[in-house]
This record gives structure tokens, C-alpha cells and sequence, in this order.
């Protein structure tokens, strides 16, 4: 197995538009686009669409705090439009520090704004009258006013138990950040019950989570070292989130060491705390054959759709270009 879809973080927006080109021209079949604190996510969606003739772009991701779910709904029927069908709606709850620190806005009750959020942007994703009467949200007498409606495939990028088990329940796919080729398999047990509780299936659910990954053929100990500061970053700076994912599947010890890393030296530190066994296990990196590995390892565990997360904030341009061309 190799992966299917790539997503590059903090990319420049011309560079981003070059490597998504290429991974068009290697047959991948998605590109994922994110928001954090910097570009807006939209018009970059846009222009990746207008740019590209085959692949799937994909929010990932749009967090559930910041829009409204007409919002997202409207967004997404217009980028399908823009693209023929090509955009996946990726959603999310980021995380407290993200939510609170910088948008202001209280990061209350994720699992059920989760659902309510999927159940209304399906609804009017379908060209339905949307009438809701959630906890959070009521709606009433409102249609897309669009000529034609795209029924976009939504993806949850959900790491708690509770959480993947609404992924089995309603979402088409599945795109956690930072769940290891060991602990796969334990995960999507909590998505089968969700498919179970749904009348659905596990074979409904496109299994597509984000690995860290950087190939090279001629360096693959630096290849290794941009996973290994991709890992230590998120597991050191994001709050406590990925850190108790981390710790979560086993890696308790280590999440401590790189949150204490963080702390005396910020990247650097993180980065010294990231065991060799962690970018094997979260990771594809190194050689081809090594990456080709690690994907194996992923598939073998359950997952469909792997997507290869590159480490643009550290990695140059002629390693991520090697990067796509291998996948």
C-alpha cells in the first residue's frame, strides 16, 4: 500500500498549487488543505480546484466553531460546483487552544455539535427544507438556493472514542492526525460500533488517517528527522490534545518528555523527545521501501486511504517534490 491522498501543512500558496499539480500527475487521488491561524482555507480551496482537473480537494479541515453549518454547507456545495464534484468536506473540532485562544469562542460541547453539524450540512447538501431542532442549533423553512446540489462526502477528523464512534455512525470517512499503525485496528473499534448503532457498515467508512511522512532516497536519516520534528511539534505545542492521543495509544512516557521538551526548548526540545520507535509507529519516513513499509503497516491495520501528511514547515522543496513523486 501506498498512500492516496497528501496534505503539506504550512505551504507557501504557490508552492502548494506546484505540489498539488504533481501529486495530480502521480495519480493520487486527493489533496487536503487545512486552516489554523494563518492562510483562510477557502480561497485556497478555490484555487486548487481551478488549478486541477482530477484530483479531490478536501477542507482539512474546517473546525466546527467558527462557521455555521449553512456556512459549510453553502461553501462546500459551491466548491463542488467549481470543481465537478471534486471537493470532500473535512471537519473538525480542533482544539481548545485554537478555539478559545485565538477565535474567542468557547469550546463547548464537541460531540454534540459534531452531530448536529453533520446532520444539517447533509441535509442541505441534499437540496432538502431544512427544519432542525438540535440542542445547539434550529433551523427552519431554509434550502440551498444552488441550481444543483453535490451530496459531498464529509470526513471527521476525530481522535476521542466517543467521537470516532459518531464518525462510524453518520461520516463517509475517517481522518485522524497522529494515530499510529499499532493502534489502528484498537481505534476502529469505536467506529464499528458507531457503524452498528447507524445500521451501517465499517466497509461505509473510508479509513483515511494523516501519517507523517518524508522519503528520500539519497537521505533518508533527514527524511526521518522532519517526521520526527512534525511528531515532537504537535505532541509539544498543541495543548494537551495530541499529548493525550499520544499518550492514549501507549506512548504516555514519551508525550511527557516532549511536552517537557517544549517547554526548556520549545522545537528543539520537543524534537530530542521523539523516540526513533514513535516515527515508525506515526510515520513513514526514510527510504522508499521503509515508507512503502510503513503504509503496509497501516493498510494491514485497517485503514483504506492513507494520507501523507509532508512536514513543509522543515523539509525543502526539492525533498518534498522527491516526497510526492515516491507516493
Amino acid at each position: 500500500m501506498l498512500a492516496s491522498g497528501v496534505t503539506l501543512g504550512s505551504s507557501e500558496r504557490a508552492e502548494l498549487f506546484e505540489y498539488a499539480t504533481l501529486a495530480e500527475e502521480q495519480g493520487l487521488e486527493s489533496v487536503y488543505a487545512g486552516e489554523s491561524w494563518g492562510a483562510a482555507a477557502v480561497p485556497v480551496l478555490t484555487q486548487l480546484l481551478e488549478r486541477t482537473e482530477s484530483i479531490d480537494v478536501c477542507s482539512g479541515i474546517f473546525n466546527i466553531y467558527t462557521r455555521t453549518p449553512g456556512t459549510v454547507a453553502m461553501t462546500a456545495n459551491t466548491l463542488a460546483d467549481i470543481g465537478d464534484g471534486r471537493f470532500r468536506v473535512g471537519l473538525g473540532t480542533s482544539g481548545p487552544a485554537v478555539i478559545e485562544n485565538f477565535h474567542g469562542v468557547e469550546f463547548d460541547q464537541p460531540l454534540r455539535r459534531t452531530r448536529e453539524y453533520v446532520e444539517i450540512i447533509r441535509a442541505f447538501l441534499a437540496g432538502e427544507r431544512v427544519d432542525y431542532d438540535g440542542d445547539l442549533f434550529e433551523l427552519s423553512g431554509f434550502a440551498l438556493d444552488m441550481d444543483e446540489y453535490y451530496e459531498c462526502p464529509i470526513y471527521l477528523a476525530a481522535m476521542g472514542e466517543t467521537n470516532r464512534q459518531l464518525t462510524g455512525e453518520f461520516a463517509d470517512g475517517w481522518m485522524p492526525l497522529l494515530v499510529p499503525n499499532t493502534g489502528i485496528d484498537d481505534a476502529l473499534e469505536a467506529v464499528e460500533r458507531g457503524t452498528e448503532r447507524g445500521n451501517r457498515s465499517i466497509d461505509d467508512v473510508d479509513v483515511a488517517p494523516w501519517v507523517p511522512t518524508c522519503i528520500s532516497e539519497d537521505d533518508p536519516d533527514s527524511a526521518r528527522e522532519h517526521v520526527r520534528s512534525l511528531i515532537g511539534f504537535y505532541v509539544g505545542a498543541m495543548g494537551e490534545y495530541y499529548a493525550n492521543a499520544a499518550s492514549s495509544f501507549g506512548f504516555g512516557d514519551e508525550a511527557d518528555a516532549i511536552q517537557a521538551g517544549w517547554q526548556e526548548d520549545r522545537q528543539a526540545g520537543a524534537e530530542a523527545a521523539v523516540t526513533d520507535e514513535m516515527v515508525s509507529a506515526f510515520g513513514a519516513a526514510g527510504t522508499p521501501a521503509e515508507a512503502a513499509e510503513s503504509f503496509d503497516r497501516f493498510g494491514e491495520a485497517g485503514a483504506n486511504s492513507p494520507v501523507a501528511y509532508i512536514p513543509s514547515r522543515w523539509a525543502d522543496d526539492d525533498l518534498i517534490r522527491e516526497t510526492i513523486t515516491h507516493l
